[in-house]
């Protein structure tokens, strides 16, 4: 499961110009939204069948084990061990109950259970942090689980991460029926900015495991302060390249200080239900272009009611950053090899994506990522809310404003700026309300407000680079006036 690479678009058969952008790869696993149910959040009361771990920072290996003041457990890792070496088939997910305090290490998990904020312990909060050590050296705290099978075929970098889930068999090979439920936790990675590694995550899902997490929150995935390196992903489900899927469901989680990417969901049969998580980037940055969230390669998902913002990069490079990124095709161009599949059918409705470069980026294209793939993508993305007060005024960037997404027939790079970019097939874009004058369309023809040069700038481009094949567009706003681009 390697870290993220860099995945330039072709620069063959533009017509108009094009836009380049900075996709991540990574391993973890995805949630399904179909197949598998909610798993719960920890309960409050628990039946006296299933058995229950505690864990403490003041614990005693000779505890009673029946609440925070006699916790047998002083590493959660430990206690998940014993959870999992005692969990039977059929059985009911143990529960790992942890009080407040801060725990200072990495844990795997490789069967059912459910992890989360002891009950009736306050309201102190639960902290996983990556160990000072680990986060200080790449030869160290690396995965060993059977996710890893086929790194070495395909010279993926061993990943490093606080949490991983991997369900896969001893083969490596994708299982179901690991079912992983994290509830009201922060998971904190605090790698040091002189790290430059492509495979660091803060929680990390695959081999077919399923991750329920909520009330959480997530930070600081990756080198931090930023650096242009292109590794750190908050929470990573699936990967692509090897195979590995991961499913999730993400709700009222907070996602932020990432390196690269929030929240990645990758790969054939990874799926993901993201609802009501608030996703925040770095703000304005020329070190690296982040991406909120990714759902790639022939991924799926949902992200609904959900707060994305302040995916801003200012630098040069060719790159601009997206609250929302479907990524798909591109073959040995683009993408990641023969055969690279589409992105297809991921919903994101009812959002408020605030200060984004593209709020919305849909690219599925061909083999030769020159053109819209011709197979249908049917992305759906309504009744969102999108926002951007980066503008270009007389011709100028402001500070916080993109500078080179785009280059033009020219080979000149140019800022790049739009609430929602299709390329794909049979897309679905209904119902938006987009303002900013990061925005405003770019276009003698428009009775829309016209920034000058240098910018390409549109509240809805389906027309720049491998422009949309028969979208159905309908019912969008900008500034509070219907738009059809």
């Amino acid at each position: 499961m390697p870290g993220p690479f860099l995945c330039p678009q072709s620069d063959h058969g533009r017509p108009r110009g094009r836009r380049r952008r900075t996709v991540i790869r990574a391993l973890a696993g995805i949630a399904s939204m179909t197949a598998i149910g909610t798993a719960a959040a920890v309960p409050a009361a628990t039946a006296s069948s299933i058995p229950t771990y505690y864990v403490s920072t003041s614990a005693s290996a000779s505890g009673a084990d029946t609440s925070c003041a006699t916790a047998a457990y002083s590493t959660i890792q430990s206690a998940v061990t014993t959870a999992e070496a005692t969990e039977t088939t059929g059985s009911a997910a143990p529960l790992v109950y942890v009080c407040p305090g801060t725990y200072t290490e990495q844990i795997t998990i490789t069967k059912s259970l459910i992890l989360g904020h002891a009950p009736g312990s306050g309201n102190g909060a639960v902290v996983i942090e990556l160990p000072a050590s680990v986060g200080a050296d790449q030869s160290t705290g690396l995965s060993t689980t059977t996710c890893q099978d086929k790194d070495g075929a395909t010279s993926t970098q061993v990943p490093q991460s606080v949490i991983e889930i991997c369900g896969a068999s001893a083969t490596g090979a994708n299982t179901k029926g690991v079912v992983a439920s994290i509830n009201d936790v922060t998971v904190e990675g605090n790698w040091p900015n002189s790290v430059c590694y492509g495979s660091l995550y803060d929680i990390l899902v695959g081999g077919g495991a399923y991750l329920n997490l909520t009330y959480s929150a997530v930070l600081q995935a990756g080198a931090y302060p930023l650096n242009g390196c292109q590794g750190g992903v908050g929470v990573q489900v699936g990967y692509a390249p090897t195979g590995q899927v991961g499913r999730a469901t993400l709700s009222y989680d907070t996602i932020d200080n990432y390196q690269k990417n929030g929240i990645t969901v990758d790969g054939s049969g990874s799926t993901a239900a993201i609802s009501n998580v608030t996703v925040t980037g770095d703000g304005p940055t020329n070190q690296i272009a982040q991406n909120g969230i990714q759902i790639s390669f022939g991924a799926t998902g949902t992200v609904t009611g959900s707060i994305i913002s302040a995916n801003n990069y200012t630098g040069t490079g060719e790159a601009s950053s997206d609250g929302i990124l479907v990524y798909g095709g591109g073959g040995s161009v683009c993408g990641i090899g023969t055969g690279s599949p589409l992105a297809r059918k991921a919903v994101i409705y009812g959002n408020a994506l605030i200060n984004n470069d593209i709020g919305v980026q849909l690219f599925n294209v061909n083999a030769q990522c020159d053109a819209s793939a011709t197979d249908p993508s049917d992305e759906q993305v309504c009744d969102n809310t999108i926002v951007n007060n980066h503008g270009y005024p007389a011709g100028i960037p402001s500070a916080d404003a993109n500078i080179s997404g785009y280059v033009t027939a020219k080979g000149t790079a140019i800022g790049d700026q739009a609430g929602i970019s299709d390329s794909g097939r049979y897309d679905t874009i209904c119902d938006n309300a987009i303002s900013g004058i990061g925005y405003e369309q770019r276009d003698s023809a428009s009775s829309l407000p016209n920034p000058a040069p240098p910018a390409w700038v549109r509240p809805i481009d389906i027309v720049s680079f491998a422009p949309a094949l028969t979208p159905t567009i309908k019912g969008n706003t900008y500034d509070g006036k219907k738009y059809n681009p």
